[in-house]
């Protein structure tokens, strides 16, 4: 991958919860993934459930906005909502 463009990519977290903008699910939203790492220009993501690995370009990564992300799916703290809504 060029420096240029390794560079322009956020810092992602093992094992944080990021959103695919390449692949969409059934209602035609950006994919959920549990980023693993970056190899050989390819990002290797998990899905949150049960499933098969899918690899993606870098630069189709974005991260969760804390505040879109429901409590407790997914084992990583960052994604919890930082902010709850008041009941």
């Amino acid at each position: 991958m060029p420096e240029n463009l390794k560079s322009a990519l956020p810092d992602f977290v093992r094992n944080e919860v990021v959103r695919d903008l390449k692949h969409r699910d059934d209602d035609g939203k950006p994919k959920e993934g549990v980023f693993m790492e970056i190899l050989c220009g390819a990002a290797f993501l998990r899905p949150l459930g049960a499933g098969c690995e899918w690899t993606t370009g870098p630069d189709q990564l974005r991260r969760c906005d804390p505040r879109e992300i429901a409590p407790g799916t997914g084992s990583s703290p960052q994604r919890r909502p930082m902010f709850p809504e008041p009941a």
